[in-house]
């Protein structure tokens, strides 16, 4: 198997912003299912911040291990096509700030992941609180939306600065 070795680049700071704003939220939905435990005794509160604090462990590991995952199992890596392009640059080292760029997008996702944790368990916990269903379901609607406009303007940032 042939590995390709790129040049070792730090996160975006932007990056990092969004790692620890998407940590935040999760801590946050943690405290609010302790808030809510108060009142009702439901453990159906601690799925969804245990759930996703799975998938931002996940996350972020692969984040920290970015390039070595690329380089000895690149076919574990999905990029998107815009990897081609990047490719075809002459520069090793545009390549490497390219491919870090890409994880600035599994940082943006990581944002996004804590704020749903956030939602959906304050969603559960106003749902057994009161004993109603509640319309947090267009909140849910709007924070993925959201997130898939960001993924693609992302996306489009960074082919718009290596297509030239």
């Amino acid at each position: 198997m042939a590995t390709i070795a790129l040049k070792r680049y730090g996160l975006e700071s932007a990056a990092k912003i969004l790692i620890v704003i998407g940590l935040l939220l999760v801590l946050s939905s943690w405290f609010v299912g302790i808030y809510y435990f108060g009142f009702v005794s439901k453990m159906a509160l601690f799925i969804a911040p245990l759930i996703f604090t799975c998938i931002l462990a996940v996350l972020i590991l692969i984040i920290q291990y970015r390039y070595t995952l690329f380089e000895k199992y690149p076919y574990l890596m999905n990029l998107p096509s815009l990897f081609y392009r990047i490719d075809k640059q002459k520069s090793k080292s545009n390549q490497s700030i390219a491919f870090s760029m890409i994880f600035t997008v599994h940082a943006l996702v990581v944002a996004f992941l804590g704020l749903l944790s956030l939602v959906l368990t304050i969603s559960i916990g106003s749902s057994i609180q009161t004993g109603s269903s509640s319309p947090f379901i267009y909140i849910y609607i709007a924070v993925i939306a959201i997130l898939l406009a960001s993924i693609l303007l992302q996306y489009r940032r960074i082919y718009i600065k290596f297509s030239k």
